[in-house]
């Protein structure tokens, strides 16, 4: 699909009932949370209002990931998006990784022939073979001053049309798992669309959580090995709590963990 066509058909969808306020679409940039960051950045310099805001991106030319892993961003061929979420308070923005992990799966689960799961805290995973390969990934960053609003720069990638060599070997996309459902327009505002509605429940911890427990990939007593600051812990998975933190046993001790990564597992 041609850039001209995907601004076109996306801008046709953005027309429908509960779309975002603003979109921005861009042929090119180097990272749409980069971008989205400077955007929030000035509004909040100026006091300004930042109305419900979501820039899309064709390709990326410096995509990032966690741990400031770089993000394959080829032109036409994945979901490259980043959504400015304004709260009240920052506490509220804690259920965004939750939700916005919810949201991308359910709305990729029609189009895949097997389910779309949750690699805590961010991953999005199909398992197939008996291997865990990673289709998808969120990266959240808030933007919290003293006395104001605080915002949540939400950004996703999801790999649609990408082909083996575009990819990591531990990578999968929609194309090369069997997955259907149309053109790369289509599916970006599907997965726009999703998380769109999971935001309408922002800061509703328990929703969040229940939520988020049925698509997580992890069962409990596996091993898993979490990242946790600058060291790594073993232990086995021992659910979530009522928050969302992962819990894991280890050593005799159960471990809440609010920040980290599972790394292994």
């Amino acid at each position: 699909m041609t850039y001209d066509r995907y601004v076109q058909e996306l801008l046709e969808q953005h027309r429908g009932e509960g779309s975002p306020e603003n979109v921005a679409i861009l042929p090119t940039v180097g990272s749409t949370n980069a971008l989205a960051r400077l955007v929030a950045t000035e509004y909040q310099n100026e006091y300004l209002t930042v109305h419900p805001l979501v820039l899309i991106a064709y390709e990326q030319s410096g995509g990032r990931g966690r741990q400031g892993r770089t993000w394959s961003s080829p032109a036409g061929k994945g979901a490259y998006v980043t959504r400015v979420v304004e709260a009240a308070e920052p506490g509220i923005l804690q259920t965004l990784p939750l939700l916005v992990g919810v949201g991308l799966c359910r709305a990729l689960a029609p189009h895949l022939p097997t389910p779309c799961r949750l690699k805590w805290p961010n991953d999005l995973v199909l398992e197939t073979g008996g291997e865990r390969r990673k289709i998808g990934g969120i990266l959240i960053e808030a933007l919290v001053r003293p006395g104001e609003r605080s915002l949540g720069i939400v950004g996703f990638g999801v790999n649609l049309f990408h082909e083996a060599e575009d990819l990591p070997e531990t990578g999968t996309s929609l194309r090369l798992a069997g997955g259907n459902g149309g053109n790369l327009a289509d599916l970006t505002w599907d997965l726009v669309k999703g998380v769109e509605a999971e935001l309408a429940h922002l800061g509703d911890v328990g929703y969040a959580v229940e939520s988020y427990r049925p698509l997580s990939v992890h069962q409990p007593g596996e091993a898993i090995v979490c990242r946790i600051g600058e060291g790594a812990v073993e232990g086995t998975f021992a659910g979530f709590d009522e928050i969302g933190r992962l819990l894991l046993d280890s050593e005799g001790r159960r471990i809440a963990v609010a920040a980290g990564e599972v790394i292994e597992g």
